[in-house]
């Protein structure tokens, strides 16, 4: 299970915090009509931008135990208002369909970035991304991720944590990979662009799926 240092609470907090100064806002919606909610300034604009990996991981936890259409809808609800400002009052007072895309916009992100279906798994002996723009962290500047294939004793933590079976429990289990094999303090990896991160574990979890017939490495001897 992911562990942090912090209580739930001071992570939301710091991490929202940072997340609203560090990334600048690259869609931007300007509303027919603004959205009013109570206590609140009218919303007459939408910004958004790429999510970081805290988000994706506070929408999976959005969405609960169970994966339904509702809970997939909330957690898509919790993506725009993290990613907006905008309290989940405001974003469900929106125009159905400017919902539609603004949740297109920010799920394309990690969308285009994964491995397609179809498309053959990355076993390179190592591979190294580098983020245009680095991450700061720990009292450290993150610009470069190296990765490696995963050992099995790292391979069984992720059986593990993916064994509860949640959105929330394979997203994290992705991510307890990625510190384990990078060496990324885990607040760096929360701040990573999605893009990134999704590339990135792909090419982990890569080694995991059928790949080369087993036992074809091994000749009698």
């Amino acid at each position: 299970m992911l562990t942090f240092d912090l209580d739930d609470d001071a992570i939301v907090a710091e991490m929202s915090e940072e997340a609203s100064q560090s990334a600048q806002p690259d869609g931007l919606y300007v509303l027919d009509s603004p959205v009013t909610v109570k206590g609140h300034e009218p919303f007459a604009e939408l910004r958004l931008r790429e999510p970081v990996v805290f988000d994706v991981l506070m929408q999976a936890k959005a969405i609960g135990k169970r994966v339904t259409e509702e809970g997939v809808y909330d957690g898509q609800i919790a993506l725009v208002s993290r990613i907006s400002g905008w309290p989940v009052l405001a974003v469900n007072a929106l125009p159905a369909s400017v919902l539609d895309d603004a949740i297109g916009y920010v799920a394309g992100f990690e969308e285009d970035a994964r491995r397609k279906p179809d498309e053959e798994a990355d076993r390179a002996a190592e591979k190294v991304f580098r983020l245009d723009r680095a991450v700061e962290a720990v009292n450290r500047t993150w610009n470069e991720l190296r990765l490696r294939e995963p050992t099995v004793a790292e391979r069984r933590r992720f059986k593990a944590d993916e064994a509860r079976q949640t959105q929330e429990a394979f997203f994290q289990s992705e991510i307890n990979l990625m510190a384990a094999v990078s060496g990324w303090q885990m607040a760096a990896i929360l701040k990573m662009p999605i893009s990134v991160f999704a590339k990135a574990s792909d090419y982990l979890t890569g080694f995991f799926i059928a790949g080369p017939t087993p036992g074809s490495r091994f000749r009698a001897s």
